[in-house]
């Protein structure tokens, strides 16, 4: 239970940008940039999401991330899904039908593991719907604003070595998600501490 404690003091020490930076250092289609590039992609990807929310404010006034979803006519969907070995979510946003989905039964799991480890004064357990929301939400918005950064952050790779491909750099948009939900919730950590414990969850049940 120490560990776990000492784990998220370290990360709530760090700044939303060195978190970020450590969120593309581990994606795999990245890794063949420079540092340069990754802070270029990281701050522009941070910007995004501050742009993103202060038009939202400027149009409709600070609301919660559920209000929002409300006057941009997105649906929320709850359900209980329990978590397995192979897959789990808090949230997860349809392209198709363009709606948000919040897993209650995983939410409430993550915050039932909060209490058991007594980490409650580490990780803000109450605004964890309202953060996945705000997530969520943000995807809706890259989906209906296809000039965003993160939409326009493509990268060249190779199959086998051989064949050139272009492909969108997901983690551009993961950040400016995770960055756009601090501050819409006006979280005092890192979005990155529910992750933690949500993985730290995973563990214990399989």
């Amino acid at each position: 239970m120490e560990n776990i404690r000492e784990t998220l003091i370290a990360l709530s020490k760090k700044s939303d940008f060195d978190i970020y930076m450590e969120k593309l250092d581990r994606d795999i289609s990245a890794h063949k940039l420079d540092k340069a590039k990754k802070e270029e992609i990281v701050k522009n990807s941070m910007a995004e999401a501050i742009e993103c929310y202060e038009k939202l404010v400027k149009d409709y006034g600070e609301l919660t991330p559920i209000k929002y979803a409300i006057k941009l006519n997105v649906p929320i969907v709850y359900v209980k899904e329990k978590p397995t070995k192979y897959y789990a979510y808090l949230g997860l946003f349809t392209e198709k039908n363009q709606t948000i989905t919040l897993n209650i039964e995983t939410i409430d799991f993550v915050k039932d593991l909060a209490n058991q480890y007594n980490i409650c004064d580490l990780v803000d357990i109450d605004s964890l719907k309202n953060t996945v929301t705000a997530h969520e939400l943000f995807h809706y918005l890259e989906l209906v604003n296809p000039e965003l950064y993160s939409n326009q952050k493509i990268i060249d790779g190779k199959i086998f070595g051989l064949f050139k491909t272009k492909s969108q750099l997901l983690a551009a948009g993961e950040i400016a998600a995770m960055h756009f939900a601090k501050l819409v919730t006006k979280l005092r950590h890192s979005p990155l501490l529910y992750d933690k414990v949500f993985v730290l969850g995973k563990k214990q049940l399989f």
